[in-house]
């Protein structure tokens, strides 16, 4: 009898932790490529990076998700979301001396979901603004070739400059309501850093916004977003970190139509206001165009976007000199429901104080391997490569 006892008491010990995790999904992709890359153009040969060959990770992932049953159409959800980034080399990026492929680094969070209000969630998230209206929204596609080398969106890019996953944050996405979804997300400042200057404390919250709608094959969005306590300086045109008490705003509207028989056109505007300690508020848009034609298992993908003049910078600087273009030209191939080739070019022209970089796999021509790694203004990445994609 007692050997009878133990022996169900053993099997519980397996039996009851599978049945209270059931409804646990197990998600992700590995993607890599190899590819050639060079950035030049600055003026100073010293500062180029030479041409060269690199084996590139496209921003992989590994994910776990599940939900539970409240009754009256309510369920608690839960997601914990991991980068894989940079398998190839442990785990450690370039602009990094040690390792960030570390658990629950993407979206992580915990929620409420109802048929008739939406979802409510808390933890690190990207904001609406993302989500609805840029290369989170998958149907409208204006970030053509996502998660690669080539792609565009991202805020030190060329386009979508506004886009943040949003730590410590609480976001609300609305159910369908007749092809119409809304988003609401604030981040807020748990840190209140003490700006030396004045002795006063930050609060360096953001709020964001978006509107979607889709209808067949026409997707339509807008956004805004919020950042508080933080400016651009008059000498960069990248949100700056030393001017506290001084906030950023970002707006977009974008667009994409899929015909039936597989061509797809797409497009994107946004535009930032910056305060500024030194000055007048800056300026600065940024747009761009995207292609696409599906034959059968394959697809072929054309994209241009530029990064405008910065308005109201100083009479001693030029607002042209921060302008920035980027061409891609790419292609993929499904050789199944989860596996997926993927080839592509792109350039990225920099004008002299301008240095948009990609939004993956980011070109690094100084202090590769810390924190301080940078691109020169004026440096022009490129990139050609070939790579593979495996979902699970």
């Amino acid at each position: 009898m007692q050997k009878k006892n133990l022996a169900a008491l053993v099997a519980s010990l397996f039996i009851v932790p599978v049945a209270a995790h059931a409804d646990v999904t197990i998600y992700g992709f590995l993607s890599a490529g190899i590819e050639s890359v060079k950035a030049t153009g600055n003026g100073n040969s010293a500062n180029d990076y030479t041409s060269r060959t690199r084996v590139s990770d496209y921003n992989s992932r590994i994910g776990f998700k599940g939900n539970e049953d409240l009754g009256n159409g309510t369920k608690a959800i839960w997601q914990v979301e991991s980068s894989l980034r940079n398998f190839e080399q442990g785990g450690q990026s370039d602009n990094s001396s040690t390792p960030n492929a570390t658990f629950g680094t993407r979206n992580t969070f915990i929620g409420i979901e109802n048929a008739d209000f939406g979802k409510v969630l808390l933890g690190n998230n990207d904001s609406a603004y993302k989500v609805l209206s840029g290369s989170g929204n998958s149907a409208l596609g204006v970030d053509i070739l996502i998660n690669t080398t080539a792609e565009n969106f991202g805020k030190s890019s060329v386009n979508g400059r506004g886009e943040e996953r949003l730590k410590n944050s609480i976001h609300w996405y609305s159910p369908n309501w007749a092809g119409f979804k809304l988003g609401a997300s604030w981040g807020v400042d748990e840190t209140r850093a003490v700006d030396p200057s004045n002795g006063s404390a930050t609060d360096a919250k953001r709020l964001s916004l978006g509107l979607a709608y889709n209808q067949g094959g026409l997707n339509l969005s807008t956004a805004w977003d919020r950042r508080y306590d933080s400016a651009v300086s008059g000498d960069s045109n990248s949100v700056g970190t030393g001017f506290s008490g001084k906030n950023v705003s970002l707006y977009n509207i974008a667009g994409s139509y899929k015909f039936d028989f597989g061509t797809y056109i797409g497009g994107y505007y946004e535009w930032a206001t910056y305060d500024n300690t030194k000055g007048a508020q800056l300026k600065q848009d940024d747009w761009m165009i995207a292609l696409g034609q599906d034959f059968g298992a394959a697809s072929i993908k054309l994209g241009y976007g530029q990064l405008g003049s910065l308005k109201n910078v100083s009479a001693a600087s030029n607002g042209d000199d921060y302008k920035a273009k980027q061409w891609i030209l790419g292609g993929t191939y499904d050789l199944s429901k989860t596996t997926q080739l993927i080839a592509y070019y792109t350039k990225i022209t920099n004008n002299a104080k301008a240095n948009a970089n990609f939004a993956n796999d980011a070109v690094y021509d100084t202090g590769l391997g810390t924190s301080g790694a940078k691109l020169t203004s004026g440096n022009s990445p490129q990139a050609f490569g070939f790579g593979m994609k495996v979902a699970f």
